[in-house]
C-alpha cells in the first residue's frame, strides 16, 4: 500500500477548527487548477463507531463559520508561494469554499496548504500535492482512473471507506474520475428529501479516510447524475420530497470544484483529451415520445462536442459518459442512449462518436463492469462498474450478449493508460487487481 500515513491529516492540535472533510481537487488544466476545502467544527466526524439509526444519524460533520485559504508554489521552490485571500464560509453553502488558481506552469508538480480559521483562535491546516497537465505539444505517458456508483452503506471498509481510492492511489494517476451516482439521495435512510439531509450525505461519504487520502493528492473530475440532483432517473424540474431541482443543483456546485459549464473538455499532453459530456441538465423529459426533438445533450451541448471534437489533435479523444451509450442495458431501464427511450438522439451519438478517430467511450452508471463493441458502427465503450462489491448486481453474469467483449458483475474500477498511438483499458477489482485488459491502437 502507497504511504499509509497518507491517511492521516495534519491538523492543528485544537479543535477550534477542523477541516474534516479534506480538500477537493479539480478542473485541472495545464495553467489552472479549481481548489476545495470545507471548514467544520472538529478536526474529525463524530459518531465513528455507529451505523446509522433513527434520530442519530452517523459520522456527523458539522460546519463552522469561519474563513479559509489555500497556499501553493511548485514543490521545491516555496519562495514562489501564493496565496488565496482569506474567505469566509457559512451554512448558505455548507461551509465550503472553492478557488480558481491560474498562471500555473504545465506538468509541475505544486504543493498547497489548505487553511481554515475560527475567529482568533488556532486554525487547522492540511498539506498536499497535485500535478498539472502537460502541454497539448508535449508527448507523455497518461495513466488515469474512472470510477461510478458510490455508496455510504455499501463501502468495503467501515472505517475507512470504499477500497478502490486506496486501490487507485496506489497506481498514482495523472487524474481520477468520478462519473455520478456519489451520493444517492433516494437510496437507505436517511433519505435525502431536503437540504439538510443531502449536505449530511456529503459530509459523510468525504469524511471517509481513503477518499481522503487520494484526493489530496490526485486531481479529479466530477459529473454528476441521477442520485446527485434529486433522485433515480430525474430530468429537470422532478425533486425528491422537499429537495427541489434547483436546490439539488446548488449543493452540487458548493460540494464539488466547479468550470463555468457543467459540460467541458481537457487537454492532457500530446495524445489524450477528454471529454465530460452533461447528462442531466439538459434533458427533455424521459417520458417524452422518442424522436428528433427528445434529447439528454440539448442542442448547445451537441453544438459544443461536434465542434470540439472534431478540431482536436489529440491521438484519442475520450468520451466519459455518466450513463451508458453502447450498453447493452437492461429492458426496465429508459434513461440512457443505449435504452429505446433515446433510440433517435443515441443513434446520432453513437455515429458522431465512431466517425471521430481515436474516439472510444467510457462509462458509470451501470453495476458491472464491461467492454462492448456497437455491432453497427463498432464504437467501443467500458463501464467501469460500482465501487464496492456489495454495490454490484443488475445483470445476470450468464447473460452474456453478442455485443460483450467482456463481463464482470462485481465491484471495481477502470484505469486507462494513454502511451503514444496505443491506449490500455483494464478493468480493475476493488483490491486493484487486474480483472480485464483491452489495447486499442492508432
Amino acid at each position: 500500500m502507497k504511504n499509509l500515513a497518507l491517511l492521516l491529516f495534519t491538523l492543528a492540535p485544537c479543535h477550534a477548527a477542523g477541516l474534516a472533510n479534506g480538500v477537493k481537487i479539480g478542473e485541472v488544466s495545464d495553467s489552472s487548477a479549481v481548489l476545495w476545502t470545507r471548514l467544520t467544527r472538529d478536526a474529525e466526524p463524530g459518531n465513528r463507531a455507529d451505523e446509522w439509526k433513527a434520530g442519530a444519524p452517523n459520522w456527523t460533520v458539522p460546519g463552522i463559520e469561519g474563513k479559509v485559504r489555500f497556499n501553493y508554489y511548485p514543490i521545491g521552490d516555496r519562495e514562489k508561494i501564493k496565496s488565496t485571500p482569506w474567505t469566509g464560509v457559512d451554512s448558505d453553502t455548507d461551509f465550503c469554499r472553492q478557488f480558481k488558481i491560474e498562471g500555473l506552469e504545465p506538468d509541475t508538480r505544486y504543493s498547497f496548504e489548505a487553511q481554515g480559521l475560527v475567529g482568533g483562535r488556532d486554525g487547522a491546516e492540511i498539506r498536499g500535492t497535485f500535478t498539472t497537465a502537460p502541454a497539448p505539444e508535449t508527448e507523455k505517458p497518461i495513466t488515469f482512473t474512472v470510477s461510478t456508483c458510490q455508496e455510504f452503506e455499501t463501502r468495503d471498509d467501515k472505517a475507512n471507506g470504499h477500497k478502490i481510492y486506496r486501490s487507485m492511489l496506489d497506481l498514482n494517476p495523472s487524474f481520477f474520475i468520478q462519473t455520478g451516482d456519489t451520493v444517492y439521495y433516494d437510496r437507505k435512510e436517511p433519505k435525502s428529501k431536503n437540504m439538510d439531509l443531502a449536505r449530511y450525505r456529503w459530509g459523510r461519504m468525504y469524511a471517509l479516510p481513503f477518499q481522503k487520502a487520494l484526493h489530496r493528492e490526485i486531481p479529479s473530475y466530477w459529473m454528476h447524475d441521477d442520485h446527485d440532483i434529486t433522485k433515480d432517473d430525474a430530468w429537470p424540474g422532478v425533486g425528491f420530497g422537499d429537495l427541489t431541482w434547483e436546490q439539488g443543483l446548488q449543493i452540487w456546485r458548493e460540494q464539488i470544484p466547479q468550470s463555468d459549464k457543467p459540460y467541458r473538455t481537457f487537454r492532457w499532453g500530446k495524445n489524450l483529451q477528454i471529454w465530460l459530456p452533461e447528462g442531466r441538465e439538459f434533458r427533455s423529459p424521459n417520458t417524452m415520445e422518442d424522436g428528433p426533438e427528445k434529447s439528454i445533450l440539448g442542442k448547445e451541448q451537441w453544438a459544443w462536442l461536434e465542434e470540439t471534437m472534431k478540431a482536436s489533435d489529440a491521438t484519442f479523444k475520450l468520451y466519459i459518459s455518466a450513463t451508458p451509450v453502447v450498453g447493452p442495458d437492461r429492458d426496465s431501464k429508459n434513461d440512457n442512449h443505449a435504452n429505446k427511450g433515446y433510440h433517435y438522439e443515441g443513434e446520432r451519438l453513437r455515429k458522431f462518436l465512431s466517425s471521430i478517430p481515436g474516439c472510444f467511450v467510457i462509462n458509470g452508471d451501470r453495476h458491472w463492469q464491461y467492454h462492448s463493441i456497437d455491432p453497427e458502427t463498432g464504437l467501443n465503450e467500458f463501464g467501469c462498474g460500482a465501487s464496492s462489491d456489495a454495490h454490484a448486481g443488475g445483470w445476470n453474469q450468464k447473460d452474456k450478449r453478442p455485443e460483450h467483449q467482456f463481463l464482470r458483475v462485481k465491484g471495481g474500477f477502470a484505469s486507462i493508460n494513454v502511451d503514444g498511438n496505443k491506449a490500455t483499458f483494464t478493468h480493475h477489482d476493488v483490491d486493484g487487481q487486474p480483472v480485464y485488459t483491452a489495447e486499442m491502437e492508432r
